[in-house]
């Protein structure tokens, strides 16, 4: 590339930099609203209790807020009960439209509106990162390898997420809808990482034991627990409302903290349990293998299978604290953070095999 590009290049990385680390930490904040129960703190949206930012208290709203955001929240309800109807799934729209948790009214509640108030304008600050990335890719197309149909793709499903996360309001935290938002989000970060990714490749050393193949089938398989794991985390929910989220529904089970009830949970939650033990393992085999290979010197922290044993390793120890002490606030936090990073750089390692290894 010619040197007259390489300021051009440089900018347009720490641009797609920043949006991709924008968008990351949506699953920070995201998982700072589950934990917390924040997302019900706005009842209506884009505005929160009909104001561009929440109030300190509920002095500052009319007496009859809450029948006046319920009512507006059972019309988008309705509009989107009729969506589902169109689709065919017309008992899902009927168990919405009768989902007594929908019909409450909620009461303020200033902390969890302003986490809510807060994970919705980094939603707003990714929006206008996205823009600015893709504005960049289509204005400099001749002068670089902008890879611009990944960062337009990437725009639309964070508009779409943004769309979707209304949805999320409205119904409630309607289960499902939580998980294809989720998912929506990994979605677009992998589309901006493809993006910048065509400007400027990841590298990384020593992946030479894993065809690209191989570290694909490795990313499916991640991205796979992860999305189970939304989908367990929504079971919880449906114990703890149906009184069943602790062992024989005792809540001083174990070491007098209570434990989590995993003997009601499916078969889902028992992949996503000991899926991650393989993935370790498999990581622990690699690296005595390459060890062996160098004279049985040992791997730096930095070298992807080390990095990605001792992230799945993390994960495995929050997971163990989830069943133990009942998937505490701060734990959940750090599980969708650390999960989230797990997926984020095997899929960058990926990339990185996908342009450096023969097909």
């Amino acid at each position: 590339m010619p040197r007259s590009n390489d300021k051009i290049l440089n900018i347009y990385r720490r641009m797609g930099l920043l949006t991709c680390s924008s968008v990351f930490l949506l699953f920070f904040f995201g998982g700072l609203v589950r934990a917390t129960g924040s997302g019900m703190g706005c009842p209506d949206w884009p505005k929160c209790f009909g104001l561009w930012a929440p109030p300190i208290c509920e002095c500052k709203l009319p007496a009859n807020y809450q029948q006046v955001f319920l009512e507006k929240r059972l019309q988008k309800v309705e509009r989107f009960a009729k969506v589902l109807n169109s689709f065919g799934m017309k008992e899902s729209a009927t168990l919405l439209l009768n989902d007594k948790s929908i019909q409450a009214p909620e009461a303020f509640d200033p902390i969890k509106a302003w986490i809510e108030y807060i994970n919705r304008l980094f939603g707003v600050l990714s929006g206008f990162f996205a823009m600015i990335y893709f504005g960049m890719a289509v204005w400099f197309r001749g002068r670089i390898s902008s890879g611009k149909g990944w960062g337009l793709g990437a725009l639309f499903l964070l508009l779409l997420n943004g769309w979707l996360g209304s949805l999320v309001v409205a119904t409630n935290l309607l289960p499902g809808v939580v998980t294809v938002h989720f998912v929506l989000s990994f979605l677009c970060l992998f589309a901006y990482m493809v993006s910048l990714h065509k400007a400027v490749p990841f590298q990384f050393e020593g992946l030479d034991l894993l065809k690209r193949k191989q570290w694909f089938g490795l990313w499916v398989s991640v991205f796979f627990i992860v999305i189970i794991g939304a989908w367990s985390r929504e079971q919880v929910d449906a114990l703890r409302y149906a009184g069943q989220l602790y062992v024989d529904g005792d809540t001083e089970g174990f070491l007098g903290w209570g434990m989590l009830n995993v003997f009601a949970m499916d078969w889902v939650f028992a992949l996503h349990r000991y899926l991650p033990f393989l993935i370790l393992g498999w990581m622990i085999w690699l690296m005595r293998k390459l060890s062996k290979g160098q004279g049985g010197q040992k791997l730096p922290i930095s070298h992807p299978y080390m990095t990605i044993a001792l992230l799945c390793a993390l994960q495995i120890s929050v997971g163990v604290i989830h069943i133990w002490f009942v998937v505490p606030a701060w734990a959940q936090v750090v599980h969708v953070v650390v999960g989230s990073a797990l997926i984020t750089y095997i899929f960058a390692v990926y990339l990185s095999a996908r342009s450096n290894q023969p097909s």
